[in-house]
């Protein structure tokens, strides 16, 4: 099984909430969840399929501003916003960060239009120039302007070739405005997935939430969607209580767990799948919630299982009534949190 370690970005209740996708229900026998990994012969017509040069309609086009956080995390605050584009089509967008009210530039936000008032400004045209199932060029143009200043600080074209799940640094500014601000920095990427034929990707994704506690043993749910690649495609899993060791099962320690999200897979000529997953998890005690978002990437194989390894979280979670708070901590003690992910063609 090839396990992908996780790089969920977030504040204590975003890693809780990550965290959250695995924590399960029991489940009654032997859980099962094994490889599968297709044959070569298989993977390789499917990279036929998906790597001639007439099989793409276009790019779907990507554009994030990643805030970093002094002393924590990159990636929060994030922006994105997201063309889909034909080949030689260009769109236009405008990227404005930090204002009067609240200079600081990892507050940025797309916009069709500029807006006055920023504390910087970026114009992006993106122009897709090529694209098929090895990957998509796109020339890009961009313009960066500082408030007051008719002067542009940058102004660059660039024409760069990305394969699916492949990014690229436009851009990265400092905080100049408070250096001693909780924001850092705002570095802007781009990054392209072909656009193929709707009959050519239909996939299916099964999804595991599994908590290895040491105390139960292993516990899961499950969930299969299917939709088509290169596309995201929305899973809920079913929502599942965590009791704190020792507790009985109708302790009114225990939360209950809400966890959805998106799954985007796209298939590389070489037969991996480059695998985009979203995981939005809201944590419930009574009437009182915490909430947050995870993102990672990463690369496997047709009809192979990845393990997303998630960490334990931290915090405290307000009991029903207002008697006291749950240790989140303690709560998750002793259990080990995974996610399991597997693509195959749909059948």
């Amino acid at each position: 099984m090839r396990k992908v370690k996780t790089m969920f970005a977030g504040r204590v209740a975003l890693r809780a909430i990550t965290l959250a996708a695995l924590a399960v229900a029991a489940v009654v026998g032997t859980l099962s969840v094994r490889d599968a990994v297709a044959p070569a012969e298989a993977r390789s017509r499917i990279a036929e399929q998906v790597s001639s040069a007439d099989t793409a309609r276009g790019a779907r086009v990507r554009i994030e501003a990643l805030g970093t956080q002094r002393n924590g995390i990159t990636g929060r605050p994030r922006s994105v916003q997201i063309d889909a584009l034909a080949v030689d089509d260009v769109s236009v967008r405008f990227l404005r960060a930090g204002s009067d009210a609240d200079p600081s530039v990892c507050q940025g936000k797309f916009s069709p239009d500029p807006t006055a008032g920023d504390v910087l400004l970026w114009k992006f045209e993106t122009k897709v120039v090529r694209a098929d199932g090895a990957g998509s060029t796109l020339q890009v143009h961009w313009i960066r302007w500082r408030a007051g200043n008719p002067v542009a600080q940058r102004d660059e074209t660039r024409t760069v070739t990305l394969g699916p799940g492949d990014t690229h640094v436009l851009d990265f500014v400092e905080n100049q405005a408070d250096p001693s601000a909780a924001c850092a920095s705002l570095m802007v990427r781009i990054a392209a997935d072909p656009i193929l034929p709707e009959a050519s990707q239909p996939l299916t994704v099964d999804l595991w939430t599994v908590d290895e506690s040491a105390a139960a043993g292993a516990r899961s749910v499950h969930v299969s969607v299917q939709g088509r690649g290169g596309v995201p495609i929305k899973y809920e899993l079913p929502p599942l209580d965590i009791v704190p060791a020792g507790a009985s099962t109708t302790s009114r320690e225990a939360v209950k767990m809400n966890v959805v999200g998106t799954v985007q897979a796209t298939l590389a000529p070489d037969g991996d799948v480059v695998v985009t997953l979203a995981t939005v998890r809201k944590t419930v005690s009574g009437k009182a919630a915490i909430q947050g978002e995870g993102r990672v990437e990463y690369r496997t194989k047709v009809g192979e299982t990845a393990a997303v390894l998630l960490p334990e979280p931290t915090g405290r979670l307000p009991l029903p009534g207002g008697e006291g708070s749950l240790d989140i901590g303690r709560l998750f003690a002793g259990h080990r949190l995974s996610l399991y992910v597997k693509v195959e063609p749909t059948r």
